[in-house]
């Protein structure tokens, strides 16, 4: 008779790409996932799984079973998120935030995580919006905290929160507290990433604003990016929460201009095939407990 764990097994190797990922993403061993693997394909007439290829790639009818069993695991975990106890869950999430999130709000969300699923082990990637999307759809996480700037049609969007940004300067650079937009095309400009980031965002908005900077420097570091305009090399887009700190002791000098800077939207990414019930929660949780605004030491 099949098992929740060989359809837990089966449709994590079918994420991972390998035998080897999958029982690690499960806290199992290689030799218990292939076994329930090989009790799992004896069901069935066809081969699941292409044995000539080193990775595990599945046949085209191990794609058409994937596609059931993630039905199946979908409703289970639905079944429990409404009628079980949220003491007794003791499954794995697999979580990609934001360096933002992580430099914020984030240890305050899975403290709630905890109280609510005490028994459940969260595994974190901290990325940029672009690679988490990447993790996400490789089945590598379950769901990501990600800027609102990924385009998608095979995820579910579920709003988080929003982050104000702002534009510094060093504390010791002689600049006056506000620029014509003349003197800010003038000056070099630091932007996060250059790929679905708070920096891509920034100069998109910029450029839709005919705003042509003479030099732009890149870092895909927010902290590191904030030590690069502390030194005094130019003028950061930096999130308000990151800048706040440099700017009390006087490292850092908020600039204003006349189009002041944008405030950026945060989303939570679930793959459209495999959302419950369980993902909404949490991202309800992380929603409740988004707060762009305050950096983490200041809680």
């Amino acid at each position: 008779m099949t098992t929740f764990r060989e359809l837990e097994a089966f449709a994590a190797v079918a994420d991972m790409g390998s035998f080897e990922k999958a029982a690690k993403s499960l806290g199992t061993s290689q030799s218990n996932i292939s076994r329930q693997i090989s009790e799992f394909e004896s069901s069935f007439s066809h081969a699941l799984f292409n044995r000539a290829q080193r990775a595990a790639r599945m046949t085209m009818e191990g794609q058409e079973v994937l596609r059931v069993v993630r039905a199946i695991l979908r409703q289970r975990s639905n079944l429990m998120e409404r009628f079980g106890n949220p003491d007794l869950v003791s499954s794995t999430l697999r979580l990609g935030v934001t360096e933002l999130a992580a430099l914020t709000w984030l240890g305050r969300f899975l403290a709630r995580l905890r109280e609510r699923y005490p028994l459940m082990r969260v595994e974190l990637e901290v990325g940029s919006s672009a690679s988490l999307q990447s993790s996400l759809r490789s089945g590598q996480l379950d769901l990501a905290i990600v800027l609102d700037a990924v385009r998608t049609v095979d995820m579910a969007r579920l709003p988080i929160g929003t982050a104000e940004f702002g534009w510094y300067c060093a504390g010791s650079m002689s600049l006056p507290s506000a620029l014509t937009l003349s003197e800010f095309e003038r000056q070099t400009v630091l932007l996060q990433g250059e790929l679905q980031t708070g920096g891509s965002v920034l100069s998109s908005w910029l450029a839709e604003r005919g705003i042509r900077t003479s030099n732009t420097i890149h870092s895909d570091s927010l902290v590191a990016l904030a030590g690069i305009c502390a030194a005094g090399v130019g003028l950061a887009g930096l999130p308000k929460a990151v800048a706040s700190g440099p700017a009390r002791n006087g490292a850092l000098r908020e600039i204003e201009i006349p189009i002041g800077a944008p405030a950026m939207n945060y989303i939570a990414l679930v793959r459209i095939d495999a959302i419950s019930d369980f993902h909404r929660t949490v991202a309800t949780l992380a929603k409740e407990n988004c707060d762009f605004g305050t950096p983490f030491a200041s809680y």
